[in-house]
C-alpha cells in the first residue's frame, strides 16, 4: 500500500495584487489524492525590503500553496483565492471526507518540540489512505 504523508504550514505572504499581508496555507509536497488538485506553485515576494539573503539565512523564493476548496464567488482574481487559516475548518472537512487522516500525535509532537520552522508555523501533518483509511481516532 502506498501512503503519502505531507505537512501543512501557515506562513506570511505579501499579496502584491491586493497590497496586503496575509497568512497562507502551504504544503511541503504535492499530496496524493484529491487535495493535489488544490495545490499551486507560487512565487514568494520579499516580505520587506530589509529582508537580506545570506549563507546562513536563505530566502525561500517559491512554495506550494493551497487554493480555497470552497470556490470563490466574488473578487477572486490573482492570488486572492489562496487558502488562509480561516479556511482550515473547510479543509479539515474535506480531508476527513476524502480519505485523509490528520496525524494528531505527530502534529502535537512537532508543535511541542523545541525545533521550530524558521518562518512558518506547523498546522498539521496529514496522511492520504484513500479508501483504505484506518478507523483510528487519537485522543489527547
Amino acid at each position: 500500500m502506498k501512503l503519502s504523508t505531507f505537512t501543512l504550514t501557515s506562513q506570511p505572504y505579501l499579496d502584491e495584487y491586493n497590497k496586503c499581508y496575509k497568512n497562507i496555507i502551504t504544503v511541503n509536497a504535492v499530496p496524493e489524492g484529491p487535495l493535489g488538485n488544490f495545490v499551486r506553485q507560487l512565487k514568494l515576494p520579499k516580505l520587506s525590503p530589509f529582508q537580506v539573503e545570506g549563507p546562513c539565512s536563505p530566502i525561500e523564493k517559491c512554495t506550494l500553496a493551497l487554493t480555497n476548496i470552497v470556490p470563490c464567488m466574488q473578487n477572486c482574481r490573482n492570488n486572492s483565492n489562496l487558502m488562509t487559516p480561516n479556511e482550515i475548518p473547510n479543509l479539515i472537512s474535506f480531508l476527513l471526507s476524502s480519505g485523509y487522516q490528520i496525524e494528531t500525535q505527530l502534529t502535537n509532537m512537532m508543535n511541542q518540540s523545541e525545533t521550530r520552522l524558521s518562518d512558518k508555523r506547523l498546522t498539521m501533518i496529514v496522511t492520504y489512505y484513500g479508501k483504505n483509511s484506518p478507523q483510528v481516532m487519537y485522543m489527547r
